[in-house]
């Protein structure tokens, strides 16, 4: 059996049954290259009493029929993913090749950023499409999160974007830092649409109104121990971000619509 078990953020976030999981599981995988992990791994393979094989994307797309999913037929074979498992459609896939191979399957979720956001006060409903910046530049600078920004924004919807990461310094991000910083976000949805304007992309009139007076929340580390969460004008978020050290993982929100209860809220994260 292949148990698919979310493990939160932290070791706090393991409970009883995922534990009894992995103890019965013969090798245990973690797939780590999607995000960051406040525990230590020796300390994690410490709590859960077994040796951790950590799983890179190489291994997952390339070899993971070999190395996790032929053992997963006849012993248990537990895949851990930070966060929870569903969250990210390679899990999807992968549960349907298990089903194609006859390897019976177990999914364990747990908390993500989807949970996390709340914290924030603005009401999990009223958020849209959730999208994600990744490593841009010069010759990268992909259009795709400011036009679900753009739909978001016209039905009066929160937008949530998720920042992009290399925690195991994946050669694929050859060149990137360890994560995207929330400044260099904001200044790319600013940029983006003067870009796709100039390029007759996109007529001036369509443009959203989203410049330095806006209003945006900045989360550092939600569901981490020292989590942060920041709101106030993209001038001011950019000035923040650039003058002192917000850990990774990120997230970016765009409020849209807010009911009075949000705004009101949102008032004790002001910088």
């Amino acid at each position: 059996m292949l148990h698919l078990i979310g493990i939160g953020y932290k070791k706090e976030h393991i409970n009883f049954e995922m534990m009894d999981a992995i103890k019965k599981s013969e090798k245990v995988f973690l797939e780590y290259y999607t995000s960051f992990y406040e525990t230590s791994f020796e300390e994690l393979e410490n709590f859960i009493e077994k040796k951790i094989i950590i799983s890179d994307r190489e291994l997952i797309e390339s070899r993971i029929e070999e190395e996790i999913m032929e053992p997963a037929k006849t012993k248990d074979i537990a895949l851990l993913v930070i966060g929870d498992p569903l969250t990210a459609t390679t899990h999807t896939d992968l549960l349907l090749r298990a089903k194609e191979m006859n390897i019976e399957t177990k999914v364990y979720n747990n908390v993500g950023v989807g949970t996390f956001i709340t914290r924030t006060g603005l009401q999990f409903y009223k958020f849209g499409r959730i999208t994600s910046i990744p490593f841009f530049s010069e010759k990268f600078m992909p259009r795709t999160p400011y036009l679900i920004f753009q739909d978001n924004q016209k039905i009066g919807a929160h937008t949530l974007f998720l920042l992009d990461l290399n925690p195991s310094n994946d050669i694929a991000y050859k060149g990137h830092e360890r994560y995207l910083k929330a400044h260099k976000a904001l200044e790319f949805l600013i940029d983006i649409p003067e870009i796709m304007i100039d390029n007759e992309e996109m007529e001036e009139s369509h443009k959203c109104h989203f410049d330095k007076d806006s209003h945006a929340v900045i989360c550092s580390r939600l569901g981490f121990s020292d989590e942060k969460i920041l709101y106030g004008t993209v001038e001011e978020l950019i000035t923040y971000d650039k003058e002192n050290i917000l850990r990774e993982p990120l997230c970016l929100i765009i409020p849209g619509d807010m009911h009075s209860m949000e705004e009101e809220y949102l008032k004790q994260y002001q910088i």
